[in-house]
């Protein structure tokens, strides 16, 4: 009895090892749903508006930043393949999310210089919610860099997300002040944004990475 029992065990090992976190179902979900931010850029927004139309002319500050949603899947498929970035590719994620952050800087610079203030509530919502979720989105992207909840170049993705999400609260609010429906286009970008924000939230809960000795 004991030389089976004995056989038994050593056919079951120890512990098994955990699977890699980069190829958990959450990981590759969250990279397969950030997809839908490719289509969402030449889609219709809003009265037949997509953001690859304005991207050329005097609206192309409200164009641009939907264009990160490439970057941002890619880096995320990137990441479920290999469990990091290099820091090249760490350091065009960060330099493109501080360039799409000057883009809405621009927006707000040219609202706050147009000398009309707003009009209504609706209008300061407008105005302060995606600056509320720039400025505190990308101070939360920093501390989790720093922490290590963002390890292996995951931070510059979650930069990459926290500055795509302004922009499309800004032109759904916009659009929604229309008294238009939103189109095909605007949920996709939602969707899109959605998935952002529960990467975001999942890379703050996340047990720090050990720090090397």
């Amino acid at each position: 009895m004991t030389t089976t029992a004995t056989a038994t065990a050593a056919l079951i090992p120890a512990q098994l090892p955990a699977p890699p976190r980069h190829r958990s179902p959450f990981s590759i979900g969250i990279a397969v749903a950030a997809l839908a931010g490719g289509p969402a850029i030449w889609l219709p927004f809003a009265y037949g508006i997509s953001p690859a139309s304005v991207v050329f002319d005097d609206q192309w500050p409200l164009g641009w930043p939907y264009l990160l949603a490439i970057p941002i899947a890619a880096a995320l498929c990137r990441w479920v393949a290999s469990g990091r970035l290099s820091h090249a590719e760490r350091w065009c994620g960060r330099l493109l999310a501080v360039g799409v952050c000057c883009v809405n800087g621009w927006i707000y610079a040219g609202i706050s210089l147009d000398g009309n203030g707003p009009s209504g509530a609706r209008e300061a919502l407008m105005g302060l919610m995606p600056l509320v979720i720039l400025v505190c989105g990308e101070a939360l992207a920093v501390w989790a860099m720093r922490t290590g909840r963002a390890p292996d170049g995951q931070d510059a993705i979650v930069m990459m997300e926290v500055a795509y999400l302004p922009n499309v609260v800004l032109c759904v609010l916009v659009a929604g002040g229309w008294d238009q429906p939103l189109q095909l286009g605007s949920y996709a970008a939602l969707l899109t944004s959605v998935v952002y924000v529960i990467h975001i939230l999942a890379m703050l809960v996340t047990r720090p990475a050990p720090r090397p000795a």
